[in-house]
């Protein structure tokens, strides 16, 4: 009760003032912690239903991609990885590795969440700037989508490092079924469609929302036994589902209740619980909290800069480092597995929390006034 009110009420603050919710969110899990007023301790039943939290939070991240989008604008989505991730995280995981002496999985671990960017962030942002439908929009979302499914195949990689080949290999081949799946799915999409609108014209509602999480759960279940984390299984599977292959209507009921779901319930707790595992960090960590938010918004920044230049023809190149420089829930989900599987430590956990909350207050500053402001029929700004 006290986590899921407190964190809405500081999450709907720091919207209206221009803010990802989620920052408001894990600051309310660091006042309630241990390390602050000690009124909630963390537990193995908050870690349960963190854990359901995210399995629901990915699967709607999921319902927001489409492989279309993505296939379409593969040139630019490649420029904005690079430019928005791949770069500024290779830099960040060196001076973790050589110059602070961590462990690799964790270097690796740390700088990849914090420096990347968040598709449900991102898309709201886009969405406000009457971009959905343009060319820059999707040549925006789809680099978001590539950096994403990216940072979660990295942490893969990392929770299976003895075994990192064979985990490469399964997701290669993986995501070529799953392309395959969805290219099936597109070719018989009359039959398919016409199933789902049959449901829903016959109300049958729960009927199809036990269909999508069942086959979220067999994704999910498929990927864990190949030694994939299981969470890739649930963003996968909302890939699968749009209005392609369901029907518009079918996909505009699932979006809305799994937003309402994920907005008043999964995402406040998720992120709350998130703060409670808050520590203060000691002079070192500092050091490596400054340098890597220095690194992820003046090296990528920089470098968007310059790759919107050349992408991008309707928003400034000001504007799109605010929107490419936004962190939100990813990184914060990469950062979680992580000290559950003990890839990196409370510190280093505390250095990505109050990383994603410097860089959600700065990042918004480039943004202009239209992009700040809150819409009531927006995407949920994870």
């Amino acid at each position: 009760m006290l986590l899921l009110s407190l964190s809405t009420i500081l999450g709907k603050l720091f919207e209206r003032i221009g803010v990802t919710e989620i920052v408001g969110q894990i600051i309310a899990g660091m006042i309630l912690s241990p390390a602050i007023l000690g009124i909630v301790q963390p537990s193995s039943v908050l870690s349960g239903i963190a854990e359901v939290a995210i399995f629901f939070i990915l699967l709607f991240i999921g319902l927001q991609i489409t492989t279309e989008v993505l296939t379409n604008h593969l040139k630019s989505a490649t420029s904005f990885t690079f430019s928005s991730f791949v770069i500024p995280v290779t830099i960040m995981a060196l001076i973790a590795v050589f110059v602070f002496h961590l462990g690799v999985a964790a270097g690796v671990i740390t700088a990849v969440a914090i420096g990347v960017p968040s598709i449900s962030i991102i898309s709201v942002l886009v969405y406000r700037y009457a971009m959905i439908n343009l060319e820059d929009g999707k040549r925006i979302l789809s680099g978001v989508i590539m950096t994403d499914i990216l940072a979660f195949v990295v942490l893969a990689a990392a929770l299976k490092a003895s075994h990192l080949a064979g985990v490469i290999i399964s997701i290669i081949v993986f995501i070529a079924a799953l392309l395959y799946v969805d290219r099936t799915l597109r070719y018989h999409d009359a039959k398919v469609r016409g199933f789902f609108e049959r449901m829903i014209k016959a109300k049958e509602e729960a009927v199809v929302f036990a269909i999508i999480i069942i086959l979220s759960l067999i994704i999910a279940a498929i990927l864990q036994l190949i030694g994939i984390t299981y969470v890739l299984g649930a963003l996968f599977a909302g890939m699968l589902v749009h209005k392609t292959t369901v029907g518009s209507k079918t996909t505009r009921i699932l979006e809305n209740t799994f937003r309402r779901l994920n907005d008043s319930f999964f995402i406040p707790v998720f992120f709350s619980i998130a703060g409670l595992d808050f520590a203060v960090p000691s002079l070192t960590y500092t050091e490596i909290l400054v340098s890597m938010v220095v690194i992820s918004a003046v090296v990528g920044g920089t470098l968007n800069y310059f790759v919107s230049k050349n992408r991008l023809s309707r928003i400034s190149s000001k504007e799109s480092i605010g929107i490419l420089g936004s962190r939100g829930a990813v990184g914060i989900i990469i950062a979680t597995l992580a000290l559950q599987s003990g890839i990196i430590s409370i510190s280093l956990y505390t250095v990505v929390l109050v990383g994603t909350i410097i860089l959600s207050l700065i990042m918004p500053l480039l943004l202009s006034k239209k992009a700040r402001t809150p819409k009531k029929d927006a995407v949920v700004a994870m």
